[in-house]
């Protein structure tokens, strides 16, 4: 008889249902976004693990969505056809981090897309950031148009094909 054995460690939701991916930020070193990619298309917008605010479990004082006229957080999608929702390129600024040390770091979206979701809770808890990156820290929802969908994840990178020095801190 075949002998079972069990992981003593069990996935999380994220590990088990999103693909990690990366956008390197070209504007500034280490300062990389992870996009959560789940089967669906739908996609969660984290900082990448080395990100100065999460390696050195920065104290963050505020994450604004505030950005000249527009404000992310007041994003109101409805329907099936996700009206309302703000279209967003890579580069654009979802949101900025403030942090006690005076560095303040502006986050890109990561990929063309419409920006379904923001983090509200992080206007209150923005410590949640550093403490739970993966999940209760998500900067937001985004999904990218279907028919963009494969070229927008080719432009983002799998975690082996990033330097090891750049994950290094």
């Amino acid at each position: 008889m075949d002998e079972v054995v069990k992981d003593s460690r069990y996935l999380s939701v994220v590990e088990r249902y999103y693909t990690p991916k990366y956008y390197k930020n070209t504007k500034s070193e280490k300062e990389d976004v992870c996009i959560l990619v789940h089967s669906n298309k739908i996609c969660v917008v984290t900082l990448a693990e080395w990100h100065p605010v999460v390696a050195e479990k920065k104290e963050v004082v505020s994450v604004d969505y505030q950005f000249d006229h527009v404000n992310r957080l007041c994003n109101r999608v409805t329907g099936k056809g996700k009206k309302g929702a703000q279209n967003l390129h890579a580069d654009s600024a979802l949101c900025r981090v403030k942090c006690s040390d005076g560095s303040q770091y502006q986050v890109p979206c990561g990929l063309k897309c419409q920006l379904l979701e923001t983090n509200g809770t992080l206007k209150n808890t923005p410590s949640v950031l550093t403490e739970k990156p993966n999940t209760d820290g998500y900067l937001a929802v985004v999904l990218p148009k279907l028919k963009d969908f494969k070229e927008e994840m080719c432009k983002l990178l799998a975690k082996d094909s990033i330097e090891p020095a750049v994950m290094n801190t």
